[in-house]
């Protein structure tokens, strides 16, 4: 049966297969506790969908969540959690190139791929550069192609990549349990001239992404 189909109820299930009614209720229980099927209260039982494939995304490419996702066939979305302006961090003030009495834009949002969690994603900018910015300007919107509207297209980066276990807040926020496997990763972008654009940082769901690279030896 395909993802989606609904079964039969449990009196024609036990009729079909010549067992008892709680022979059958015990079997749909532990393939629901496996994710192969779902129920649905007032509705009855149906076959669960086949998990998707994780995502897949190479380190070496500098590409926008957005464009991944849509890559994939999906719809790519953006709810932001956190927009604000302020005083960069040390961190910020090295990674950006600003004095501490500059002004950065901090963006906190939840990326979706077809309403599905995927990451959380933090980028302070030199609001110098990207201002006028508002909420409502990066909702559902890709970071890349606004600053690209802006000639500030990132061309080079590097990021750093560790995984961690999520806390209650994170875990939350991406739909998986606490402690559940997250790809953390740390990133500072240059636009082709050299200028520093983006400092970020994101937290991407274990079970949904894959980062592959192409690694080659250095010998002829």
């Amino acid at each position: 049966m395909e993802g989606g189909s609904a079964l039969p109820s449990e009196r024609e299930l036990a009729s079909r297969l010549g067992v008892s009614r709680v022979t059958v209720r015990q079997a749909l229980a532990q393939l629901a506790e496996q994710g192969l099927l779902t129920r649905r209260h007032g509705s009855g039982t149906f076959v669960s969908p086949p998990p998707e494939a994780p995502a897949v995304r190479p380190l070496g490419l500098l590409s926008s969540f957005s464009d991944d996702v849509r890559s994939r066939g999906q719809k790519p979305g953006a709810r932001v959690l956190n927009f604000e302006r302020g005083r960069p961090t040390p961190q910020e003030a090295m990674s950006l190139a600003l004095s501490p009495s500059d002004t950065v834009l901090r963006v906190r949002r939840l990326r979706t791929s077809s309403g599905e969690p995927l990451a959380v994603e933090e980028s302070t900018l030199p609001a110098a550069l990207v201002d006028p910015l508002t909420a409502q300007d990066v909702t559902d919107a890709s970071l890349y192609a606004l600053l690209a509207a802006r000639d500030l297209q990132p061309h080079r980066a590097i990021r750093h990549l560790r995984a961690i276990n999520a806390q209650e807040d994170l875990a939350t926020l991406l739909g998986i349990p606490p402690g559940g496997a997250v790809l953390a990763t740390e990133r500072v972008s240059w636009t082709r001239e050299g200028r520093p654009v983006e400092y970020a940082r994101a937290h991407y769901r274990g079970d949904r992404y894959d980062f592959v690279m192409e690694l080659q030896g250095d010998g002829p």
